[in-house]
């Protein structure tokens, strides 16, 4: 004969083994020490489906000893703020601290970079004055006043400006703009007394003054009116 756990009702039971059964929410459960009823199993089954889905979402954070170590400064914080030793606003000056610092030491590394990017261009510049013929004495002199014509693109090229520095100078560049080589032929068109005249030579002797010395021993006295009789410092 074989005896079922949970029953409905206890209609056709032996009276005999009415005694053993026990009745819970509606069911009349056989009491046999040890033994799991499916409503207990399920139960179980239950919960450790759901600890096991816990146990998943806590597996991305890291083992439980990772985790523990994570949270023990947040624990020490809040321990700290229950004792009025709230340090939000120590963390928060430390913060802006550091981010002072950083844009400090940015702004020394900008302008570090531009100092270099505008000695580069410079140098380019008085090579291009020396090509358009300005003479060695003139090339620093307007190379000097027309470093403020050049500023740069993103990408760190030379972007020449128009003389008044309204808008980009046009001219031989890829993107159409004006290069330096440009710059330098313009300058040397508007300043005609420091280039080298082309052409000039021959076996005669330079004018000589009185004293038998040449009348002017700096080339751009020889070009610029009155700039001999200027004091030499």
């Amino acid at each position: 004969m074989t005896l079922k756990a949970v029953l409905d009702t206890l209609e056709g039971v032996n009276e005999a083994l009415q005694p053993f059964y026990a009745e819970k929410d509606g069911k009349f459960i056989l009491q046999v020490e040890g033994m799991q009823h499916d409503a207990d199993v399920n139960g179980l089954k239950s919960a450790l489906v759901k600890e096991r889905e816990n146990a998943g979402k806590y597996a991305k954070l890291g083992t439980p000893e990772e985790i523990a170590e994570k949270f023990a400064g947040h624990d020490e914080a809040l321990k700290e703020a229950s004792r009025g030793n709230d340090k939000t606003e120590q963390f928060q000056a430390k913060i802006k601290q550091m981010e002072e610092a950083h844009a400090s030491e940015l702004t020394e590394r900008d302008l570090k970079f531009s100092k270099l990017q505008s000695g580069i261009a410079i140098s380019e510049l008085k090579a291009e004055l020396a090509k358009a013929g300005v003479i060695p004495d003139g090339i620093d002199m307007v190379a000097g006043y027309s470093a403020a014509r050049i500023k740069f693109h993103d990408d760190g090229s030379p972007k020449i400006m128009t003389k008044d520095g309204s808008s980009p100078m046009i001219g031989n560049g890829a993107d159409g703009g004006a290069t330096l080589a440009d710059l330098a032929k313009e300058l040397a068109e508007a300043n005609p007394y420091l280039v080298a005249d082309e052409g000039k030579g021959g076996g005669g002797k330079p004018p000589e003054s009185a004293g038998g010395k040449p009348a002017h021993d700096n080339p751009l006295a020889a070009k610029v009116p009155g700039f001999a009789d200027l004091p030499e410092k």
